[in-house]
């Protein structure tokens, strides 16, 4: 135990994972690579100088009696540990049926909100999970299998960006420790972990690649894990020099406006592909947002254009990109703004700041009669939209019930028929419940959050944008 925590030491100091003097908020699902999580990082909390908290989430993915069992187990070890402690729960099969989401996909949606929340409320500058080296291993053979391009073969990191536009760190201080010395450490500690509910949802590939290729491919090469996590600090140790000379590039050639990033063609045609690559993935960031990004085939689209001596290419998020004789320039859409809104919490009551839209909400007694002043100004049912309200831009599969028509309908067919230009869909704020889309700003409410008889307080909405009077 003692060699195995000296080890992890070394690794987060050697590789950064964890910052001295910050707040970490633990995942611990009770198995046993976050329990061996917790028992390490908490014995090592005051040699890094580190506060540490623990989160619990529910997915309602197994049967009551053993959800509270799973969370008395991880309040119980964090109690004795003198650690604070939060919990949350989400129900991952509603989620993925309204979503249209894989189980796995919504039960990740779920949790990550529930540990940004909670980390923000902390002001916890990291939310450290338990991968380990098999995790990685995985990941990166995953990606292998996909085809993935240079990025995805470092496989997990050991401290990343937040995956959902703005939010803490992820940690990952076990990655150069195996699944079988987690479950030695924690027998050896008195800890008996829960069965981890997050291996349920392991998707059809992933599943058959641990349970089957993997092992297959260790009877070739029984150090097959540690050549994959060699295979993936090679690839981080390459990608780390590309983003070095893009940031060079980037500001020596790049010329940014609010819905335009430009750069001279002859210095954007100058440099290596992985590098344009990079510069136009960091240019639909800086116009659709951190969470923004293209695929390969969109790449490929604009290596191909820049071999003419004009030409356009169509990028996500209602972006292009233009090439002139003089300069490579990637543009927004119209005034009605394509930029996308990643999931935002709104403060119900409150102010809260969005690309492009300031909103205000009220808590208020229902009207007799709702008169709005707009079509960006409505009144919600307080009980029927639940809390907490986020509004965010449209994702592939949204469904809604538009007041009145009596049914369900999808997103799509409601913009379209709105004759809302296509450029500018993914502009167009969602203000989303619990349940699902309760209004689309500017168009149609739900049925289910519209206001009704006997309705006992109402949510009052004024989206505004700015730099305008409505």
């Amino acid at each position: 135990m003692k060699a195995l925590r000296s080890r992890v030491l070394r690794y987060v100091r050697r590789r950064g994972a964890l910052i001295p003097g910050e707040r970490a908020l633990l995942a611990v699902s009770g198995g046993q690579d976050s329990g061996a999580l917790l028992l390490i990082v908490s014995s090592l909390a005051a040699e890094l100088g580190l506060e540490v908290a623990v989160a619990h989430f529910d997915h309602r993915l197994r049967s009551r009696g053993e959800a509270r069992a799973d969370e008395e187990a991880v309040r119980e070890l964090a109690q004795a540990l003198g650690l604070p402690f939060v919990t949350g729960s989400g129900d991952a099969r509603a989620r993925s049926a309204r979503r249209h989401e894989s189980m796995e996909e919504a039960a990740r949606n779920l949790r990550f909100a529930f540990l940004a929340r909670e980390a923000k409320r902390m002001n916890a500058g990291a939310v450290v999970l338990g991968h380990t080296r098999d995790d990685r291993a995985e990941t990166v053979m995953m990606h292998v299998l996909r085809g993935s391009g240079l990025d995805g073969l470092i496989g997990l990191r050991p401290r990343s960006e937040w995956p959902f536009g703005r939010g803490p760190a992820l940690a990952r201080p076990l990655l150069a420790v195996t699944r079988a010395e987690t479950g030695r450490y924690c027998r050896e500690a008195g800890l008996s972990p829960r069965e981890d509910p997050t291996n349920l949802l392991l998707e059809a590939t992933r599943n058959r690649l641990r349970h089957e290729v993997l092992p297959s491919l260790r009877g070739m090469n029984p150090r097959l894990d540690d050549a994959l996590c060699r295979l993936g600090d090679a690839a981080a140790a390459a990608v780390a020099h590309l983003d070095a000379d893009a940031e060079h590039a980037w500001q020596a050639l790049a010329t940014t406006e609010r819905r335009a990033v430009a750069f001279p063609r002859p210095g954007f045609e100058g440099l290596s592909p992985a590098v344009r690559a990079r510069l136009l993935r960091r240019a639909v960031r800086h116009l659709a947002g951190p969470a923004a990004d293209v695929e390969a085939v969109h790449v490929e689209a604009l290596e191909h254009v820049l071999g003419k001596r004009r030409a356009a290419v169509a990028l996500p998020f209602g972006l292009t990109a233009r090439v002139s004789l003089r300069e490579v320039r990637i543009t927004g859409g119209g005034a009605g703004g394509s930029r996308r809104i990643e999931e935002t919490r709104l403060a119900v009551p409150g102010r809260t700041e969005l690309p492009g839209w300031s909103v205000a909400a009220e808590i208020v007694a229902p009207p007799a009669e709702p008169r709005p002043r707009s079509r960006y100004e409505a009144w919600l049912d307080a009980d029927a939209a639940g809390e907490p309200l986020v509004v965010r831009s449209r994702r592939p599969g949204d469904r809604m019930r538009p007041l009145g028509l009596g049914g369900e309908k999808k997103l799509q067919d409601v913009l379209v028929d709105a004759k809302v230009p296509e450029e500018e869909r993914d502009g167009v704020p969602l203000v989303c419940a619990p349940w699902g889309i309760a209004w689309v700003v500017g168009q149609r409410l739900d049925e289910r959050s519209a206001l009704r008889e006997g309705s006992r307080g109402a949510v009052r909405l004024r989206f505004r944008r700015r730099g305008s009077g409505r």
